[in-house]
């Protein structure tokens, strides 16, 4: 239970002052996920983001949630595209990888979702 409330403190502080696709799209994924088993057996998500507007964009991070049949969250993870504290920027037309793992049992995963979520500089 600790976990979830965890987690869903962590989707929110990442929500919260921040833009997604829904607000103006300006960061979107660029081609498939590639989904695999890493060397402990943890489910691995490989990807590629682009910025697609006009200004620059920083903190931007990549959210990946699991749902089982019942569309009950199984698991959430994200990751950042810049080192903690850097300051980089992604610049309109810019690419970056992002690589992330979680622990669930592939068995139960049912559907899984992507979240970009990131900040506007000059707000």
């Amino acid at each position: 239970m600790k976990k979830y409330i965890l987690l869903l403190i962590t989707v929110l502080f990442l929500a919260w002052g921040c833009d997604s696709p829904q607000d103006n799209g300006a960061v979107a994924l660029d081609g498939p996920i590639l989904e695999s088993l890493n060397s402990e057996g943890a489910l691995e998500f490989n990807g590629a983001v682009i910025n697609t507007g006009d200004n620059p964009v920083q903190s931007v991070y990549v959210v990946i949630v699991l749902k089982d049949e019942n569309g009950n969250i199984i698991e959430a993870n994200s990751t950042s595209l810049f080192e903690e504290g850097s300051g980089d920027l992604l610049y309109p037309t810019e690419r970056v990888f992002f690589n992330v793992s979680v622990d669930s049992d592939p068995k139960r995963v049912f559907s899984k979702d992507v979240e970009i979520y990131y900040e506007d500089p000059l707000e």
